[in-house]
């Protein structure tokens, strides 16, 4: 079942920060340049038309999972990112045209977003600089392509190796685009060219070293790192359960713990069993429908696709379980709330809890709920095994 998306808060904070930041680089170049009331006027309708396609391709790449692997991404680095390059365009409109290190705008928005956005961003921070100082063709054909080698390079540094090597490469163009462009323009060579560039080039290499691999890490691990985030303590969703209910709060730390430590031992993704667990029930939370109440909370929250794909299998009502962490929540969840509904002497197997794992997981699994979870057969075993030891389940 597809579910409708719906806007959400943090990714609109987002777009307005780009929009924001993009404003406030405008007026500062327009007032450095001492633009005129119509040229102010031409650069808005620029940066109208900037703006729409930016903030479209952002979305678009968010929906083709393109952001840190995630349709969820709530774009929150991309703008902190694209805001800082905004502010560093604004100081490199007051340094000398021979020093602005325009490659470090793809770069560092290359270790949050993709090259495209990079590239793109890029170029415009270019032609505002170059309207605002009134460049040339050679100066402002120099900013473009040392921008568009910047985003070339920037997606090769995802490859760690690789590094230390488009850090010199970065040195190197710094220095020659500028001398030869300068060449052109002036029918000149001066030494503070060659400065500037050393000067711009170690930035940029500094920059490629030292920044862009936290950036581009912390993007990668966005999602392992969300699984965790949304269960800690101070999480408002959690918090929120605690004062709904406190039985529902204990199932879902149990359903949880028990998920996590089960999915680690397998080679599962903990973090998605850990999340999952917590948020199996997320749609009692909200109200009826239970699934289609529980996915679209998620959305809003900007839970992790994974973590929604899981939410909308929750037994198996409208689609059975997908992913070898969708089945073992599921086998989890109906443990734990068999154990939660107080089993007696009289029932059968209830001085056994080992037996009534055994028996539960069994009778599931003849069901052929789990035929489609990409769970082996010896997997399911293993999982039978840890649940009927699990100390918690007895």
């Amino acid at each position: 079942m597809n579910h409708k998306e719906e806007p959400n808060l943090y990714r609109i904070l987002s777009v307005f920060a780009v929009i924001v930041f993009t404003v406030v680089l405008t007026a500062v170049l327009c007032v450095r340049g001492h633009f005129y009331k119509d040229e102010w006027l031409c650069v808005v309708f620029l940066d109208i038309v900037f703006l729409s396609v930016y903030v479209f391709e952002m979305e678009y790449e968010r929906r083709q999972g393109l952001l840190s692997s995630n349709q969820q991404t709530n774009f929150v680095r991309v703008s902190i990112v694209y805001s800082i390059c905004a502010l560093l365009t604004a100081v490199m409109a007051f340094l000398p045209e021979v020093f602005r290190p325009v490659m470090l705008t793809p770069v560092l928005l290359c270790g949050v977003s993709t090259p495209l956005l990079a590239v793109t961003a890029g170029l415009y921070f270019d032609l505002l600089l170059g309207l605002s100082a009134g460049a040339d063709f050679y100066v402002f054909a120099g900013l473009c392509l040392l921008t568009l080698l910047g985003a070339v390079l920037g997606r090769a540094l995802e490859k760690g190796k690789y590094r230390i090597w488009i850090a010199a490469l970065f040195f190197m163009i710094s220095i020659l685009v500028p001398a030869v462009l300068y060449e052109f323009a002036f029918k000149q060579m001066g030494a503070a060219v060659y400065l500037g560039g050393a000067a711009s080039g170690l930035l940029t290499a500094a920059a490629a070293v030292f920044i862009y691999p936290s950036l581009y890490r912390d993007s990668e691990e966005e999602v392992g790192n969300r699984f965790y985030d949304i269960v800690s303590e101070d999480y408002s969703e959690v918090r929120a359960l605690k004062d709904f209910s406190e039985k529902e709060y204990r199932h879902a730390v149990m359903v949880a713990d028990v998920a996590y430590r089960c999915g680690k031992k397998m080679g599962f993704d903990e973090g998605l069993c850990l999340s999952g667990g917590f948020y199996y029930r997320l749609g009692f939370w909200v109200g009826e429908p239970y699934i289609d109440k529980g996915v679209e909370r998620a959305a809003k929250l900007c839970f992790p696709q994974r973590l929604i794909e899981l939410l909308t299998e929750y037994y198996g009502s409208q689609k059975l379980p997908s992913s070898p962490e969708s089945a073992l929540v599921h086998m989890v969840d109906v443990l734990v709330s068999k154990l939660e509904k107080g089993i007696t002497e009289n029932d059968k197997g209830a001085g056994d809890r080992e037996f009534l794992v055994y028996q539960t997981l069994n009778e599931l699994s003849q069901t052929g709920i789990y035929d489609h979870s990409g769970m082996s057969m010896n997997q399911f075993l293993k999982v039978r095994e840890f649940l009927a030891k699990e100390e918690k389940l007895k």
